[in-house]
C-alpha cells in the first residue's frame, strides 16, 4: 500500500475538491484525527501560545514551548504529543496558494531547523497577524483570498527576518541560493535521480563545484544530501506504510531490493526490516 497524500480538504472532510488555505485557533490544540498513515501536500505553520510536550518531525523530536513556531513542508512526516493546556494557531496552505515569487523560504527547506523560538514582541506581532487572518477567512468578503495571500507573505517575510538573525549561518550569498535551489530540485527528483551530475546539470554548474558549495556552506557534499534524502524517505515508508521491502526499493529508484537493503544497513546500522520492527 502506497502512502496516501492528503490535501487540506481531505483533512477536514470538506465537501469540495480543493482547499488552498485554512487557519484555526486551537484551545486546546487538537489536530483532526486521521486513522491511517499519510503525507500532507501542503505547508503548515504551528504557533504555540502556551503548553509543553514534543513535536516529532521526520524522526527528530523537538520540545514544545510557548512562543514557538514550527514549520512543516509538504511530504514531511510528523506527530505531536502536547499537554492538554496547549493552545495556538495552525495555518495550512497549498504550494499554489504560497505562489513562491520572492525568496526561497529557508525554514521550509528539507535540511532546515523546523522551528523558531520567538521573543515576546515577535510573538505578539505574529499573533496579531494571525488574528487578522482568522477574521478575514471567516468573513469571506470580496478579495479575501488576495488579502490572505498578502498577509501570509508579510508573516513569512517577518519570520524569515527573525530566522536569519537566529541562524546567521543562513545567508543571502550566491552559494546559499545554489544550495537552496539544489534542495528544491532534490525534493522533486530524489526518487528518480541519485547522481550529483543530474542536479549539477539542472543548475548549470559542474558536479565538483556543487559538491564544493555544499561542503563550504554546510559541511556536507551534494552526494551526502542526496543519500540522506533517500534514507529519510525510506524511513518514512518503512514506518508509515505496509509496503514490502521490494516495493519500497522500486519506489526509491533501486532496481534490486537486496542492494537497497545493503545501502540502508550501511548508513543506518539496521536492515530495513530491523528498522521497521524498532519503529
Amino acid at each position: 500500500m502506497k502512502l496516501p497524500v492528503l490535501g487540506i480538504e481531505k483533512i477536514f472532510d470538506l465537501p469540495y475538491k480543493q482547499e488552498d488555505f485554512k487557519i484555526l485557533y486551537h484551545a486546546p490544540i487538537n489536530e483532526p484525527v486521521i486513522a491511517h498513515a499519510h503525507k500532507h501536500d501542503f505547508y503548515m505553520l504551528l504557533l504555540i501560545e502556551r503548553g509543553s510536550g514534543s513535536h516529532t518531525i521526520d524522526f527528530i523530536e523537538y520540545p514544545v514551548e510557548k512562543n514557538t513556531i514550527f514549520f512543516l513542508a509538504p511530504a514531511q512526516a510528523h506527530q505531536w504529543n502536547i499537554s492538554p493546556d496547549a493552545r495556538g494557531y495552525q495555518v495550512m496552505f497549498s504550494p499554489a496558494f504560497l505562489a513562491q515569487k520572492g525568496p526561497l523560504w529557508p525554514f521550509f527547506t528539507p535540511s532546515a531547523l523546523p522551528l523558531l523560538q520567538l521573543r515576546q514582541e515577535e510573538y505578539q506581532l505574529i499573533s496579531e497577524e494571525f488574528t487578522k487572518m482568522t477574521t478575514e477567512a471567516a468573513n469571506k468578503e470580496p478579495f479575501a483570498s488576495q488579502v490572505l495571500y498578502h498577509r501570509l507573505q508579510t508573516i513569512l517575510l517577518l519570520l524569515q527576518r527573525w530566522y536569519n538573525v537566529a541562524h546567521p549561518e543562513i545567508s543571502a550569498s550566491t552559494e546559499h541560493h545554489i544550495i537552496n535551489k539544489f534542495l528544491h530540485l532534490l525534493e522533486e527528483h530524489y526518487f528518480q535521480h541519485s547522481t550529483v551530475q543530474f542536479y549539477a546539470d539542472k543548475l548549470l554548474i559542474s558536479p565538483s563545484y556543487l559538491n564544493q558549495v555544499c561542503s563550504r556552506e554546510s559541511g556536507r557534499t551534494a552526494g551526502e544530501y542526496i543519500r540522506e534524502r533517500i534514507l529519510l524517505e525510506a524511513k518514512r515508508l518503512l514506518t508509515l506504510t505496509t509496503m514490502d521491502i521490494r516495493e519500497i526499493a522500486y519506489t526509491l529508484g533501486f532496481k534490486d531490493s537486496s542492494y537497497f537493503s545493503r545501502f540502508f544497513r550501511k548508513y543506518t546500522g539496521n536492515t530495513p526490516l530491523e528498522f521497521r520492527r524498532k519503529s
